[in-house]
């Protein structure tokens, strides 16, 4: 499908805009999909989300953009991990109570890294904590109850 003309911002020089290298913080890969649709849209929800947030960081947006960012990354993990343990419940994992806990932790250490923020103005360390988090929890603990759905 081929992008229109008019949609493509340019320069004085006509030539077409094209995005930073640093655009995209976290790179999907089909090996992090679980095989379950809807968990496997959120996780791919959140890692937009942390991109959108990267890039922002990165062009100078990111004053304005933070706290609606971090109420968004909390709500959304909020959506994403009820709708997790109510999968996990269901099939009875037994790895369901750790795997509540994790995301109670994760809770707690994004509202410390807030408070961070807020003090110290620096939202350096959100971005890595997210990517690390993430990406760990999604590969390691989550492709622990892969195999219960199938």
């Amino acid at each position: 499908m081929a992008v229109k003309n008019d949609l493509i911002q340019k320069d004085k020089s006509n030539a077409p805009y094209v995005l930073p290298e640093h655009s995209v913080y976290i790179v999907w890969k089909p090996e992090y999909d679980l095989g379950i649709p809807v968990i496997d849209e959120q996780h791919r929800g959140i890692v937009t989300i942390i991109n959108s947030l990267h890039y922002c960081m990165h062009n100078s947006h990111i004053k304005n953009i933070l706290p609606p960012t971090i109420d968004m990354l909390r709500s959304y993990a909020d959506i994403h991990f009820q709708t997790e343990e109510y999968f996990l419940s269901t099939i009875e994992y037994p790895g369901d109570a750790k795997h509540r806990l994790l995301h109670k932790e994760y809770t707690f250490k994004l509202a410390g890294i807030e408070r961070d923020i807020i003090i110290n103005k620096d939202p350096g360390q959100l971005i890595g904590f997210l990517k690390k988090w993430w990406l760990g929890h999604i590969c390691e603990e989550d492709m622990q109850f892969k195999n219960y759905f199938t």
